[in-house]
């Protein structure tokens, strides 16, 4: 994974998983109220724990990513500003 320096924590996508969880237990449960086959059942729900998984793993990368381009203007602005305003 492409992360900036300062963005090393990995909660943010243990977060993702643990909400892909959250959100496929009702895909299994539905699914499971249905007469299918189990088999049929479990490749529904994984099935829609890895669209919702990597679906989060995707806006987490692009959240940190953005985060961290933010950071930098922000840093850079106040540097410039700081140049500025020194006394001479």
């Amino acid at each position: 994974m492409n992360r900036c320096k300062h963005c090393r924590a990995l909660w943010p996508f243990g977060f993702a998983l643990v909400l892909a969880m959250l959100v496929s237990f009702p895909a299994w449960a539905t699914l499971n109220l249905m007469e299918m086959d189990t088999g049929t059942q479990l490749t529904g729900a994984a099935l829609v724990f890895c669209a919702a998984a990597t679906g989060l793993t995707l806006y987490v990368r692009w959240c940190i990513k953005r985060n961290c381009v933010l950071r930098r203007a922000a840093a850079a602005s106040r540097r410039r500003n700081m140049l500025v305003a020194a006394p001479r």
